[in-house]
């Protein structure tokens, strides 16, 4: 257990309920428990606080939330609704993003939608895998070595903390599916994140 293994961990245990409320509310939204009003006011759980806790604000124009939640719905509904670099243009297109393709931002979005499979890129993440460019189809590939690489590890590592993320859980476990992948999937975000510090 290394300093950076217990930095990751302990990143996780602190945000992993308010990354579950995240994802559930989405759900919730694009599933029409939520409707848009309610989903874009300033409180937990909501669009609006997700793009300002996930630093996506500074990257969107302060009075297009609305519209980034519209283009948003609109995307998910498609069959490619996981290509990140083809939503972060889009985005660009609809001018949402001043003008420039912002992959990272992209791809937080579309990990509320898909947290089973979409993990958030960052300059730090993008550290941590040697990623030299911001194209998330070169991402994924060196992401998935990494997961690959560290297999048992990631394993032995939320192992070490499983009743601790297993009672926060509890409250959500009705609503998201296969919540042990979405687990896995937070903690290695974490871990992408502390090891790009240290590149």
């Amino acid at each position: 257990m290394t300093t950076e293994n217990i930095q990751a961990l302990g990143n996780l245990l602190s945000t992993y309920n308010s990354d579950l409320t995240y994802i559930r509310d989405f759900q919730r939204y694009k599933n029409g428990k939520l409707n848009e009003v309610e989903y874009l006011k300033k409180s937990k759980g909501t669009f609006k606080s997700f793009i300002d806790e996930f630093r996506v604000a500074r990257n969107v124009d302060k009075t297009k939330t609305k519209i980034l939640l519209s283009l948003t719905t609109e995307w998910i509904k498609l069959k490619n609704s996981d290509n990140v670099d083809d939503f972060a243009e889009q985005l660009k297109v609809n001018g949402i993003t001043h003008g420039k393709v912002m992959t990272s931002l992209a791809s937080k979005i579309l990990f509320l939608n898909n947290p089973w499979i979409i993990l958030p890129l960052d300059n730090l993440a993008k550290q941590a895998v040697g990623l030299k460019n911001n194209s998330y189809a070169n991402y994924l590939p060196l992401s998935n070595k990494f997961i690959a690489d560290n297999k048992n590890e990631i394993h032995k590592l939320l192992s070490s903390v499983d009743n601790h993320l297993t009672i926060i859980e509890k409250e959500f476990e009705q609503e998201i599916e296969n919540i042990r992948v979405v687990r896995q999937n937070r903690f290695i975000d974490k871990l992408l994140w502390t090891r790009g510090r240290t590149k």
